[in-house]
């Protein structure tokens, strides 16, 4: 018997104009970012000895290096630098001013999908340059992404959630991006820059939470070898620790899928999480588990189908029998062909 999925709604030719120019100005914006650090902290010149130094700080507690002795070589430094750091400073502004003027247009046209708290978290995750190198989103919010793609909103029931659920590359060298004067020292300081309530859990500390209840999990795979023993902790003492989950290896080697999505407030947020095709893999896989809590079983399998649906008939250049997708087991590409031919598509699919 087959079984019957609900079509997702499409998006309107306005509200794909206004998503693709969020895209491309969001994306200006980011430029900018990277662009104004090489501007950060100061230049001025500073006595020794009598003489004159240009000094380059780096921050506010005055670390820096000398750039030589004042010369017109040295004058021309100064001042190219600060005309540079005016001319960053004044497109930032200009490009907050239109992402400010773009999210009423994104609220408007009502695509702003993503929780208020989940693009908070991806927009200062991926400010400290943590997003898709050390960590990336997992389990049912990854489904912004995929809907954002192919231009579609999905069952509001199958994106309901009250967690986050970060994936950890522990092979991916930690290296923080610095924001300000110097950088936080751990996962935890990161995510309070996005909700200050944010805490560690008491007697679970790979989770993370927030005064409104919203949970958020670090997670990573098991070890190959049970035996051994992997680094947990993100960062210093007092930092989240990873939970170990069998299987989680299969997320974290296949290809990621990187995308913006839409905040509630209508801002951007970049988002990266695993290809769409292992989700539904790994999401049909879950659901078989006899292990796995019931009350989850018949979610997963939605979420997998919802998903096989949208790059069956949006997104066609995903498929399944890719050679990128051989980190999974055969059995597993037989649990999901078979769940996929009992998927009743719409009549006009083919």
């Amino acid at each position: 018997m087959k079984e019957n999925h609900h079509q997702p709604k499409e998006w309107t030719d306005n509200q794909r104009r206004i998503f693709l120019d969020t895209v491309q100005l969001y994306e200006a914006y980011i430029d900018a970012i990277r662009a104004s650090r090489s501007y950060r902290g100061g230049m001025h010149w500073k006595k020794s000895k009598g003489k004159a130094y240009l000094f380059r700080s780096r921050d506010r507690f005055g670390y820096g290096k000398s750039l030589g002795p004042r010369s017109p070589e040295t004058e021309r430094i100064l001042r190219d630098f600060r005309h540079g750091k005016e001319r960053s400073q004044n497109r930032l502004r200009a490009l907050k001013e239109r992402l400010k003027e773009q999210a009423r247009f994104c609220r408007a046209v009502q695509i702003q999908r993503v929780p208020r708290t989940v693009a908070g978290i991806l927009r200062v995750l991926d400010q400290y340059g943590l997003m898709g190198r050390n960590l990336c989103v997992i389990g049912t919010n990854a489904l912004f992404a995929y809907e954002a793609a192919a231009g579609v909103f999905v069952d509001r029931p199958v994106l309901a959630t009250r967690d986050m659920d970060l994936l950890w590359d522990i092979q991916a060298r930690l290296k923080l991006v610095t924001v300000g004067d110097q950088p936080p020292p751990g996962l935890i300081d990161i995510l309070r820059k996005s909700d200050r309530s944010f805490a560690l859990n008491v007697g679970q500390p790979f989770r993370a939470v927030n005064n409104e209840g919203y949970l958020v999990d670090l997670v990573k795979p098991e070890p190959k070898n049970i035996m051994a023993a992997e680094r947990r902790r993100f960062g210093e003492a007092g930092d989240l620790e990873a939970v170990e989950i069998r299987n989680l290896q299969w997320l974290l080697s296949s290809p990621k899928f990187k995308h913006v999505v839409i905040g509630e407030d209508g801002y951007p947020a970049m988002m990266t999480c695993p290809d769409p095709r292992v989700f539904a893999l790994h999401k049909i896989w879950l659901s078989k588990r006899a292990d796995r809590d019931p009350l989850k079983i018949t979610r997963d399998r939605h979420q997998a189908l919802t998903v096989a649906y949208l790059l069956a008939r949006y997104m066609p250049q995903y498929r399944f029998t890719s050679n990128e997708l051989k980190m999974f087991p055969k059995r597993v590409f037989d649990l999901a062909g078979k769940a996929i031919s009992d998927m009743e598509f719409p009549q006009e699919f083919t």
